[in-house]
């Protein structure tokens, strides 16, 4: 049997680029690997004011065309108004972020009103649009509110109309109605009228 001798060279190389492999994450070596996305970068293209008139502190960031408002961290019932900073305008696109069943549903009112539910499913926050009707280049202000799901009103209970069947005899008319026909022999005869002049 030979034995093959081996260069303590090519085992000190072993040696030395094993551990070098090790620190490697796997992961990041295969071909297919994707970078995770960053994280939105803020902005402040809107003044967030709270009802008390303070300052409010939620984050805002561009998805593309759309300026997102970050509500994800709110819950309960509460409300906030966006305000244009000076000299500049509306964007073209305005969504609000928010986590699924954190709240139920969001009114977002400017020169129109428009209340949006909020879905319960799910644990990623959802980007719901704002339609482009509600604004124009002259609204002031754009007050968005969230809280539970407002409680429908009843109406008073209409009595339903009572059916009655052509086989039924009905109640005979009052005397005198128009109702009541009259026999020509019954007819009193009409009065002559006076002759002119007289």
């Amino acid at each position: 049997m030979k034995f093959r001798v081996v260069p303590l060279t090519a085992i000190a190389m072993c040696c030395l680029v094993l551990p070098a492999c090790s620190t490697m994450h796997a992961p990041h070596i295969w071909p297919f690997y994707k970078k995770p996305k960053p994280a939105p970068e803020a902005v402040h293209e809107l003044s967030l004011v709270n009802a008390d008139g303070s300052e409010a502190s939620f984050p805002q960031y561009w998805k593309r065309n759309t300026l997102v408002i970050d509500l994800s961290g709110v819950s309960g019932a509460g409300n906030v108004a966006a305000r244009l900073n000076e000299e500049t305008v509306w964007p073209v696109r305005v969504a609000v972020s928010v986590r699924p069943g954190s709240v139920q549903q969001l009114e977002i009112q400017a020169d129109e009103r428009d209340v949006l539910p909020v879905t319960a499913e799910g644990v990623e926050p959802i980007d719901l649009q704002v339609a482009p009707s509600l604004y124009t280049p002259r609204t002031a202000a754009i007050y968005i509110s969230w809280g539970p799901m407002a409680a429908a009103v009843e109406a008073p209970p209409t009595p339903e109309p009572t059916f009655v069947s052509p086989q039924t005899t009905l109640p005979p008319a009052p005397e005198g109605s128009a109702s009541e026909i009259v026999k020509p022999a019954e007819a009193a005869p009409a009065q002559p009228s006076p002759p002119p002049g007289s």
